[in-house]
């Protein structure tokens, strides 16, 4: 059997990383290779395995910039906040200055819609629900799919060691709540 070159294994690990291409069989034929070579390759390097810490470092880094987007844009509504609250405490201090009470009470109205057009259409609660609150929802209805799923093996699954193992195998999968509690 003639030896591989390394390149070739590079690449076809690359194709799968990247999502270019998912089955053995496409990435043998654009390799030139024969789909159980590349099977061989996916099963000895974990290639599934690397994959899916990818793609959840992924998430975790659009999390962090949709945060870190979110900081920004309060930060920049309490500024802009700031400067009409100044505004209309400085013209109740001078008399006959309802026209400018006036002006400030439009401009209000129209950064209150400017504000709640840019959260959403950055996907941001508008009723004031904390990102911590999204979050935790958002891990609760993946716990509960979780056990759904388990539950749905458990009813349809006849062979308990199998059911078992399907039920591990998943639970490993899933990362642990930061509050140090395991998904079982």
């Amino acid at each position: 059997m003639p030896r591989v070159p390394s390149k070739t294994r590079e690449e076809a690990r690359r194709l799968f990383l990247t999502g270019e291409m998912t089955s053995n069989v496409e990435i043998a034929a654009r390799l030139e290779l024969k789909p159980h070579t590349v099977g061989l390759w996916r099963r000895q390097e974990d290639w599934d395995g690397l994959r899916l810490k990818i793609d959840r470092r992924a998430a975790e880094m659009l999390v962090d910039r949709l945060a870190s987007e979110r900081v920004n844009l309060n930060s920049n509504h309490y500024k802009l906040w700031s400067v009409v609250v100044s505004q209309l405490l400085e013209s109740l201090k001078t008399p006959g200055s309802e026209e400018k009470v006036k002006n400030l009470d439009r401009v209000s109205a129209i950064l209150d819609r400017a504000q709640k057009g840019q959260r959403l259409a950055r996907g941001l609660a508008l009723d004031g629900q904390t990102e911590e609150q999204i979050r935790a929802d958002a891990e609760a209805e993946g716990r509960q799919l979780i056990d759904l799923f388990i539950d749905v093996v458990k009813a349809e699954v006849p062979d308990a060691d199998v059911r078992d193992r399907i039920a591990r195998a998943i639970l490993e999968r899933v990362p642990a709540d930061e509050g140090g509690e395991d998904a079982a």
